[in-house]
């Protein structure tokens, strides 16, 4: 059970609200067909009545939350401008989607602890997934220059404009995601909506109509210029968020998939409640 939509404070008012509903409709049922509670109970002193519809009352409020609770505890769908988006816990190399891996704004396959630590979502890609390092970096030197999308020369390598993916090996959809200095990847809050916004657009230009899955993007060890934004609940409505204004047209679903810690931080029926 997610013990963060538990203590939602939407969660809980939405469930006493059905059961106020509830206990409405049962009144109004009794009303017509002539039934009282002391048909049912042997109560007679007002006070003893209204402790038992209370306790009534709060009992289905609790069942409504617990039911609710078990429903978003690790998945939860909605629809945005008629994408159909999924959030789920898993392995994102476990699904069949094109699946968005984030590098630097370079590009770089060099695994090492240095440039790319081997326990990243990107050093598991290249240590597992890339059969052939030289068809990596083949496909990422050859990329076409793309119209409005910037690339230019840095120290011999090529810096692409946040936001940029490069399709390889009919899987994978790899994405420019942060700055990369001192051997660290870095990003504003300001760079990474924008990042987001392209990326969209870019998932838009290259997803042959086929269905995408993503991570959270920028829950890995990419450092924020005000680490406090770096919540996964404000990570991943800041993704929402952003599909929501790019103003794209995907017609297959995006999935968005969440480690087993990750998605223990983050309140799904709140995000259901506010994109839906």
């Amino acid at each position: 059970m997610n013990i963060k939509t538990l203590k939602s404070k939407e969660l809980w008012l939405d469930s006493f609200s059905i059961a106020i509903a509830f206990l409405a409709a049962v009144e109004t049922i009794c009303a017509v067909c002539n039934f009282g509670i002391s048909d049912f109970v042997e109560v007679t002193i007002w006070w003893k009545k209204i402790l038992i519809i209370l306790g009534i009352f709060m009992g289905i409020g609790l069942i409504v939350a617990l039911v609710k609770c078990i429903l978003y505890s690790s998945s939860v769908s909605f629809s945005i401008h008629n994408i159909s988006v999924n959030i789920v816990e898993g392995d994102i190399f476990e699904f069949d989607d094109w699946k968005v891996i984030p590098f630097n704004e370079f590009f770089d396959t060099q695994v090492d602890d240095i440039v790319i630590a081997h326990n990243t979502l990107n050093g598991v890609f290249i240590d597992n997934h890339v059969t052939n390092l030289d068809d990596l970096n083949t496909a990422i030197n050859d990329a076409p220059r793309i119209r409005n999308i910037t690339a230019r020369p840095v120290n011999g390598k090529i810096r692409h404009q946040l936001g940029r993916i490069i399709p390889f090996d009919n899987n994978y959809l790899l994405l420019a995601l942060s700055h990369f200095e001192n051997n660290q990847a870095t990003l504003t809050h300001t760079q990474y909506e924008s990042c987001l916004r392209t990326m969209w657009h870019e998932i838009c230009r290259t997803y042959a109509n086929r269905p995408v899955a993503l991570p959270l993007i920028g829950g890995g060890i990419t450092r924020f210029e005000n680490p406090s934004i770096k919540t996964e609940q404000q990570l991943l409505r800041c993704i929402l968020c952003t599909l929501k204004t790019a103003n794209v047209s995907i017609n297959q679903p995006i999935t968005i998939i969440l480690t087993k810690d990750s998605i223990k931080k983050i309140n799904l029926y709140e995000l259901k409640k506010q994109f839906s």
